[in-house]
């Protein structure tokens, strides 16, 4: 029988604690004038679901507790989504535009 969620220690509070922000954070994000983009929206979409049901399952107890890694992982995650403030495209765009300069230096 799985422990109840308040046993279970202090990781898998960190842990629910970031995936209810990414998920907020998502769902409150308001495109503007930029245009609409059907993979980055279908990601969007996979990120959401997959945070709720980390959630939910953490909630219920149905998942072992997460490492401390793990929950940092989810942390790190939540903090760049919040940063970028929920846009996805842009979070994803971010490294290839820092793979793009580095290769475009001359001073190798």
């Amino acid at each position: 029988m799985p422990l109840p969620f308040a046993l279970i220690g202090f990781w898998p509070l960190v842990q629910l604690m970031a995936c209810i922000a990414i998920v907020l954070r998502l769902v409150t994000f308001r495109r503007g004038h930029s245009r609409h983009r059907h993979g980055i929206a279908w990601a969007a979409w996979l990120v959401i679901v997959a945070c709720t049901t980390t959630a939910v399952k953490l909630i219920c107890g149905i998942r072992p507790p997460p490492g401390p890694w793990e929950a940092l992982l989810t942390v790190a995650i939540a903090i760049l989504v919040v940063f970028h403030r929920g846009n996805l495209a842009h979070l994803l765009r971010t490294p290839r535009a820092w793979f793009a300069w580095i290769w475009r230096r001359d001073t190798w």
